[in-house]
């Protein structure tokens, strides 16, 4: 006989078995006992929290011949014909493959005919939000009034895609995410109950990285036991997912807050070279900086933070010597850097870049905020026609800006967020901005200056600024051409930046009022 995975294997056949939905339980086994059955039930929550399975469970026990406390025997002859899937009254179908029109036609021109042994026929139709329009025009009516031997159940990860329509029509539960104590118990006996010894710290590990869906939790065990080992360990948990030990992501976090660039480059050659994937790294980070704010803010940090007392002083003691506004600043960084690499050819490269950033450009060296309506005094540079403010009233439009970046991230364009972070931002006048990114290489002008992408930027200025404003995308090259420059401008000590130089040189050659605001 072939092997049968642990999440297979260990899958509950009873609603008693199902660990931590009690919720849900208590309301199905009533339902089961009393007979008051719902013509359609919508199970809703995160992958691995038991909706199949749950789904599977109320499939046999509406039908059950011997059921028990609401629980179905799973040994007459129509409980096992459901679980051999021979019983063809009881039909699961998978929503992202069949989900046309067509499909669910089918359906409803089956369900007019009463069941072939069992009391009820039952569709467990799963990931039900990836059903075209269509198909979810056509199950409308269906699902609506339904024959009386038929139950619809429908089990999603996200609610919020199904129309109202069909929300309005069945009977929602909502499944939580397991807690880490539960998956741990869960874990404990599956492993004791196949002979196998694992560390205690391994089956925290792996209870803790599954986040809450024990199906992930059995996996990650399934795969450890593949090592062959006679135990296994923390480490053995740590080479499965490809994640970092604690011990590195805390001198990781030392060097960033040193500002130690030389240190951070080594370790993250070093996280390369094990093999280790970026992207699970800086999402360990971001929790990591997580836990580091939640012990900045509260005194029984232990409360709220999974992790071990001496993991959690060593973050009450790394967190005393940062700043909360800095914490925060860093989790942003990181969290727009996840976004990006999900179409990063070069995740170290971004990873290095990001870090630079942070070391280079940290918070409580950022310029000083203006508060209570005051403006930073401007500087005034000699020009031509007259004199120029630079820097006048900038803190709003770098503010205006973040939040133009964090709206185009929304929108889905995370590859042009990660384009324009890096971007100086160049007031021609009060109706017009210019985008002035560094470097000289034309493929990111291109990007950014499709007409779409022009239209999206322009759009949500307008919403930020409550006015039309036009945008033009330069680079550094398109204003080579200009040689002249204002010598009284040469010995100002905002212009040591030659880009900002050849910026003032094009506005002065061409006469047009401008501020730049530097990020």
């Amino acid at each position: 006989m072939s092997y049968i995975a642990l999440y297979r294997k260990w899958r509950p056949l009873v609603f008693d078995d199902v660990v931590e939905q009690e919720h849900i339980v208590k309301s199905l086994k009533y339902s089961v006992n009393t007979g008051r059955i719902a013509h359609a039930y919508l199970f809703c929550g995160t992958r691995g929290t038991g909706k199949t399975t749950m789904a599977q469970i109320l499939s046999r026990a509406v039908n059950c011949l011997n059921p028990n406390n609401g629980n179905p025997c799973n040994e007459c002859e129509i409980c096992r014909g459901i679980l051999s899937g021979s019983l063809l009254d009881v039909m699961e179908i998978d929503a992202a493959s069949n989900n046309s029109v067509d499909n669910v036609r089918d359906i409803r021109d089956e369900v007019i005919y009463t069941p072939s042994r069992a009391k009820y026929k039952v569709y467990i139709i799963d990931e039900v939000h990836m059903l075209s329009t269509g198909a979810f025009n056509a199950l409308l009516k269906t699902l609506e009034e339904p024959p009386s031997h038929v139950i619809f159940i429908l089990a999603t990860t996200e609610p919020h895609k199904l129309p109202a329509t069909i929300l309005s029509r069945c009977q929602r539960y909502d499944f939580r995410r397991i807690t880490v104590e539960s998956i741990a118990v869960r874990l404990d006996k599956i492993y004791r109950a196949n002979g196998i010894d694992v560390e205690n710290e391994a089956l925290k590990l792996i209870a803790r990285i599954s986040e809450g869906a024990l199906r992930d939790a059995l996996s990650i065990l399934d795969q450890c036991i593949s090592l062959g080992n006679k135990k296994i360990t923390y480490s053995d948990v740590l080479s499965i997912t490809g994640m970092a030990n604690e011990h590195f992501i805390s001198t990781f976090v030392d060097s960033i807050s040193n500002r130690d660039i030389s240190n951070i480059l080594i370790l993250i050659n070093h996280l390369v070279m094990e093999g280790k994937d970026i992207s699970q790294f800086v999402s360990t980070l971001i929790l990591y900086y997580r836990n580091l704010l939640i012990c900045k803010l509260l005194d029984n940090a232990q409360s709220i933070i999974d992790a071990s007392g001496d993991s959690i002083n060593t973050m009450k003691l790394q967190a005393s010597s940062l700043d909360k506004d800095e914490i925060i600043y860093i989790i942003k960084e990181l969290s727009e850097l996840e976004s990006s690499l999900k179409w990063a050819n070069h995740p170290r490269v971004m990873l290095e870049v990001t870090l630079i950033k942070i070391c280079t450009n940290p918070v409580k060296n950022e310029p000083q905020k203006i508060e209570n309506n005051q403006t930073i005094p401007a500087k005034q540079v000699s020009s031509q026609e007259g004199t120029h403010n630079i820097f006048s009233n900038s803190v709003n439009l770098v503010q205006i800006w973040d939040e133009v970046l964090k709206e185009l991230n929304k929108a889905g364009k995370g590859p042009l967020c990660f384009i324009l972070r890096t971007a100086k931002i160049l007031e021609f006048d009060i109706n017009c901005i210019g985008i002035i990114l560094p470097g000289n290489d034309g493929a990111n002008r291109e990007i950014v200056s499709q007409p779409a992408n022009i239209k999206l930027i322009e759009k949500i200025l307008k919403d930020k600024l409550g006015k039309e404003v036009r945008v033009k995308c330069l680079i550094e090259k398109d204003l080579e051409n200009i040689k002249k420059f204002n010598p009284e401008v040469i010995d100002s000590e905002i212009f040591n930046d030659d880009r900002v130089e050849k910026i003032l040189s094009f506005a002065t050659t061409f006469n047009a009022p401008f501020n730049i605001y530097d990020k």
